[in-house]
């Protein structure tokens, strides 16, 4: 009988706690509510949505004041809001594009980018640069006054000659390509911004003098992720032996297991030493690179879990409202590393499985990972291969926290941004609130929704896990616009690591990895291998392309 009284009585809070955030829907967001909040991201959203209604400049100033941080998506709804002076003056200093006649400097200095001031000619450019007081800022201005010649390089600081060159991909395959000596390369190998000026030109095969300089460059002095493009560089010129040098080199600077595994991978591709792959086959990350050095030698990870104890009772807090889970998450960073599966210990409730993982997983150090499956109910009518997928991307987009939100505002297990809600909203004519996407139900519904209708187009995974990252109009672009999963010697790898969205690449990656272990734990047969054979093959991946003949 006081079991029963007790599980009756944690429905009862849980029920409660999940009210709690979930009544704040947009209509009912007031300033008493927000200030009621602690700060963080969970309440920065709520200012966001209370900035969207119809509210006094007074309101406004009010609700900004508690912000946390700098964010550019509130901001930008605050200040068509406010009538406050200095705010005003700045955004009216902004839409000038009269630089040479703003005599307030202040007002200059918010007025002043530098593509305002290349629609000036070249004797008003040398009255701005006068008026510009960083010495930067100058620099790059009357870079745009010189020839574009190795000489005229030469003459400015490392930072303005980089940031020059890393305006635009239009503007550098139109005036850059040239090639650059050893002496200005020693001297741009100086700077931090030489790491965004190699992966830029390797990325461009439009710019090829460019990326032949770059060949004449030492990886001593470089980070692991520069020295990881030289090497490509080297590949794409086919000087495989000169590329070992600098994977060498990217291997011993990485700082994270994944870059290390990575260059493991490469090393063993290019020279074909077992070294290499029993190197890689003793990394305890799971990642494409190790799934594939276990395949070749016929294994399988296994320093993973799918389940963890729990309890009958469900825990009286809830994790369907980003307050708590901000409490949570805080609770966790701030635990000694020896206290963790204390911790774990704490979190053994039915409704706290992905809250227990998480703690597990860094108590083990990341050596030991979870592929926990708690929402099957919601997926019963999918597919196995279909579950796997909406698994993999949900391991990657919350690590199963429905209260998940991003700084971007992205919501709940599989991360929908406020403007796909929006628009899903007006698609299916349903009353959508932003807070019910944190209610798995709700969530998995309208990503199954999105999922499917990418699937139309797209029939691999790395490609959905592109498209669900960055967009369906932004894979599309780069499938067409360049020259990538096409065959050749390290296809598809080279296109792989070649991808110039950085978070777009890496997150295709981790999403390919789940996906791969979760067929294997629902039963299905899987490799990897032949999925990365499919990605140079379009009737395997997607309608964009032309198709095989």
């Amino acid at each position: 009988m006081l079991y029963r009284y007790i599980f009756i009585l944690s429905i009862f809070l849980l029920s409660a706690n999940s009210m709690s955030f979930r009544k704040a829907d947009k209509g009912d967001i007031t300033l008493k509510y927000i200030s009621s909040k602690p700060e963080g991201r969970a309440k920065n959203f709520l200012i966001w949505q209370y900035l969207q209604k119809d509210i006094t400049p007074t309101q406004a100033d009010k609700a900004y004041k508690q912000v946390l941080g700098n964010n550019s998506k509130i901001y930008n709804l605050y200040v068509k809001k406010t009538k406050r002076k200095d705010i005003l003056y700045k955004q009216k200093c902004k839409r000038r594009d009269d630089l040479l006649d703003i005599k307030d400097y202040k007002c200059f200095k918010e007025a002043y980018t530098i593509s305002k001031a290349l629609k000036f000619n070249k004797q008003d450019r040398k009255k701005i640069v006068k008026k510009l007081k960083k010495k930067k800022s100058k620099e790059i201005l009357k870079l745009f006054n010189e020839p574009y010649s190795l000489n005229s390089y030469k003459k400015y600081s490392a930072d303005a000659v980089l940031s020059f060159f890393n305006r635009s991909w239009s503007f550098r395959r139109k005036n850059l390509n040239i090639e650059l000596d050893k002496e200005l390369l020693d001297k741009l190998s100086t700077s931090w911004r030489i790491s965004k000026f190699v992966k830029n030109i390797v990325n461009d095969d439009k710019v090829d003098k460019l990326q032949k300089s770059l060949l004449k460059l030492k990886g001593d002095k470089l980070n692991s992720q520069t020295n990881f493009f030289l090497a490509l560089n080297h590949i794409k010129h086919h000087q495989e032996k000169r590329s070992l040098k600098f994977f060498e080199l990217s291997y011993k600077k990485a700082k994270h297991t994944i870059n290390k595994d990575k260059n493991l991978f490469w090393l063993y591709k290019v020279t074909n030493k077992q070294k290499y792959l029993n190197k890689l086959l003793s990394s305890k990350d799971i990642n494409i690179y190790t799934l594939y050095a276990n395949e070749l030698v016929g294994k399988i990870p296994t320093n993973y879990f799918t389940k963890v104890s729990t309890g009958f009772f469900n825990s009286s807090k809830t994790i369907y409202d980003p307050f708590v889970w901000e409490a949570i998450r805080k609770q966790i960073k701030k635990t000694p590393k020896d206290k963790l599966f204390k911790l774990a210990n704490e979190y053994s409730q039915d409704n706290m499985i992905p809250i227990k993982t998480l703690i597990l997983e860094k108590a083990y150090k990341y050596k030991v990972h979870g592929y926990i499956m708690p929402y099957n109910k919601y997926l019963k009518n999918l597919s196995l291969d279909d579950k796997a997928l909406v698994y993999a991307l949900m391991r990657q987009e919350s690590n199963f926290i429905p209260s998940a939100l991003s700084r971007s505002f992205a919501l709940g297990l599989m991360q929908l941004m406020p403007f796909l809600v929006d628009a899903l909203e007006k698609q299916h004519k349903e009353d959508i609130n932003y807070n019910d996407m944190f209610i798995p139900k709700n969530n998995i519904k309208y990503a199954l929704k999105h999922i499917k209708w990418m699937q139309k187009s797209l029939y691999h995974p790395l490609f959905v896990a592109y498209a669900y990252n960055g967009g369906m109009g932004f894979l599309k672009k780069h499938l067409l616009s360049n020259n990538r999963f096409n065959d050749g010697k390290y296809e598809p790898f080279l296109s792989l690591e070649l991808m110039a969205n950085t978070q777009s690449r890496e997150y295709g990656k981790k999403v390919l990895a789940n996906y791969v272990m979760y067929k294997k734990i629902l039963g299905e047969k899987i490799s990897i291998i032949n999925l990365f054979d499919n990605l140079t093959s379009p009737k395997h991946t997607d309608n964009f392309r032309v198709k095989d003949l």
